[in-house]
């Protein structure tokens, strides 16, 4: 198997489908598919079941691809460290954050005359703590909760990684303007209990609700969506909901204003609903100044939105 073909597993595994892979790949559809052909008949085994939604990673698949993407990294880093023509690089990944999506665009602006290859991926925290640990992306966004934050800490220290504090926030609950809770002034899970409940992956919401309240609430029971787009969508057109950190200024930018951000209630006393918003980083890493600026700029936003951080 050539490193090419890894190449291109990882892409699809990335797109989720073959077409959206083949155009990020710069390859044709069929010839794409053949090269992934050859490759799991020389492993004997499938990485991808074929769907009409897509492709979806079997379970050995996602063994080989942890394993591919770590050796396609080290791969990266070698040619990186040796290459005379080295071009500069800048990655971030993030949970679905508009900031962090916004704050990107401006770094773009500001860096994009001095030849930089730039990447923004959006992931569950998971991921982004996976993109960073192999030095995907230079810096991860995510958040803390009182239900993830020894999962998570203790996932970052067996990555080499550190946690940098930016602010704290509440959760909201995000609604069209046009929903009939729309005009409360806050509200409780038992209030969205008869609503449709979007969000891009439920092991976000795992990580901030206890798994008492999840199957309680039917929380468990989310339509999940691939893209932004998609959920403001069904949030629309089905009375649907979903959370968010409340940063209401950047998000208004991003979908418009016919949607509203309504406080979400404590229905624990024991467990609040505040949650830590920070950046992740290599341990003993000195920050470049690329990096320093997009913080800058993730901070500049949240001040604006009337955080301190």
């Amino acid at each position: 198997m050539t490193l090419q073909q890894i190449r291109y597993i990882l892409g699809v595994a990335e797109a989720g489908s073959l077409n959206k892979a083949s155009e990020k790949l710069f390859i044709s559809q069929p010839s794409l598919t053949s090269s992934l052909h050859d490759a799991e008949w020389e492993l004997g085994f499938e990485i991808f079941n074929r769907t009409p939604r897509g492709v979806k990673v079997t379970e050995r698949g996602e063994s080989f691809i942890r394993d591919a993407e770590k050796l396609y990294a080290s791969y990266e880093n070698l040619i990186k460290k040796y290459s005379s023509k080295e071009k500069q690089s800048f990655s971030v990944s993030a949970l679905y954050y508009a900031f962090a999506r916004t704050a990107f665009v401006e770094i773009v602006k500001q860096f994009s005359k001095n030849s930089y290859d730039f990447a923004f991926r959006e992931k569950k925290a998971s991921g982004v703590i996976e993109d960073v640990a192999l030095e995907k992306s230079d810096l991860g966004i995510l958040y803390l909760s009182d239900s993830n934050r020894e999962a998570i800490t203790k996932n970052l220290n067996a990555n080499n990684l550190e946690f940098h504090h930016l602010t704290e926030c509440n959760a909201f609950v995000y609604l069209h303007e046009h929903h009939p809770l729309a005009k409360k002034e806050s509200l409780s899970l038992a209030e969205l209990e008869p609503y449709h409940f979007i969000t891009f992956d439920t092991d976000d919401v795992k990580s901030f609700f206890s798994d008492e309240v999840i199957n309680r609430f039917k929380l468990d029971k989310a339509i999940t969506v691939a893209d932004r787009a998609t959920e403001l969508n069904l949030i629309k057109t089905l009375n649907g909901y979903t959370f968010l950190s409340g940063i209401f200024g950047e998000e208004s930018k991003d979908t418009g204003d016919d949607f509203v951000l309504i406080p979400l209630q404590n229905h624990d006393e024991k467990i609040s609903h505040t949650f830590e918003l920070g950046y992740i980083t290599k341990k003993i890493t000195r920050m470049d100044n690329i990096s320093r600026s997009y913080i800058d700029a993730i901070r500049r936003i949240l001040h604006i939105a009337g955080f301190t951080c």
